[in-house]
């Protein structure tokens, strides 16, 4: 069973699920990506029972409201560090999707007092070429007014982009989270993922990427073989990094929770 809180943090609320905690489990703490909520990690409950799970839905996703103050990628990582000190959490592992593995390599960054003691970057865009999916609403966001783009979004404007033909839940829970989301919170946030291309390096890594590289905790990068196909430098630089493959699978990854959670737990086991 989960527990949920509007965490209170300098003006703003920040949706959390958190399930009872268990003092001899170990803590893995989710964080969603781009347009998501926790939603993409609503399987984690069935598949890691003998865990202390926390998930948030960051401010402008899901059940959180926009913030006050801002909703830069770092603004958000500093936030999740105040909620995990609002928690009680001094120890944790960490796992973030998609515009979640920015977040959360962030996290690690700006972690100064050993909080996080392994992550799991599940698709995050380290490389130009995986940078795509804010490419599509930073183009939209920078060319509609604001009704506009609220209604591409909410609308079919956006769902045309990603139709559901990919016969699994992830495209459902995608769009019911995207359509819950504010929409100019998401065309800002798309805006600063694009952003990065512009500091790519001869390799192609982008500023984020390059931060990820040089964290010294344990970490690995999941990815999907479907989502890189052809992106041959992407590729390249993840294969210099521990990596697990998901054969077949999109960019959500956990799509087939059998084996994510699965690779999740080896991962924590061994980092301990």
């Amino acid at each position: 069973m989960l527990n949920e809180k509007w965490l209170e943090i300098e003006g703003d609320k920040l949706y959390c699920l958190f399930s009872t905690y268990v003092d001899s489990q170990d803590t893995l703490v989710f964080i969603h990506g781009l347009g998501e909520s926790h939603l993409c990690f609503s399987d984690a409950i069935d598949w890691l029972p003998n865990y202390n799970l926390v998930l948030f839905d960051m401010c402008g996703y899901g059940y959180s409201p926009a913030s006050h103050i801002s909703h830069s990628t770092e603004t958000q990582a500093k936030r999740i560090l105040k909620a995990l000190k609002l928690l009680g959490i001094d120890k944790c592992f960490l796992l973030g999707h998609s515009w979640g593995g920015d977040t959360s390599t962030l996290v690690c960054q700006l972690d100064r007092n050993g909080i996080i003691q392994g992550f799991i970057n599940a698709e995050g865009g380290l490389h130009e070429e995986n940078v795509v999916l804010s490419k599509i609403i930073s183009e939209q966001y920078s060319c509609l007014n604001e009704q506009e783009f609220d209604y591409w979004v909410k609308g079919n404007g956006f769902a045309k982009q990603f139709s559901l033909s990919w016969r699994h839940g992830a495209g459902i829970k995608y769009l019911s989270s995207v359509r819950r989301c504010e929409s100019i919170v998401l065309g800002e946030t798309a805006s600063e993922i694009y952003s990065q291309h512009a500091t790519q390096d001869s390799r192609g890594v982008v500023s984020w990427g390059r931060v990820y590289e040089e964290l010294s905790i344990p970490k690995i990068y999941f990815w999907g073989s479907k989502s890189l196909e052809g992106c041959e430098r992407a590729l390249k630089f993840i294969k210099t990094l521990d990596n697990v493959r998901f054969e077949g699978a999109n960019h959500w990854v956990q799509n087939e929770p059998s084996r994510f959670y699965a690779e999740v737990e080896k991962f924590i086991s061994n980092a301990k």
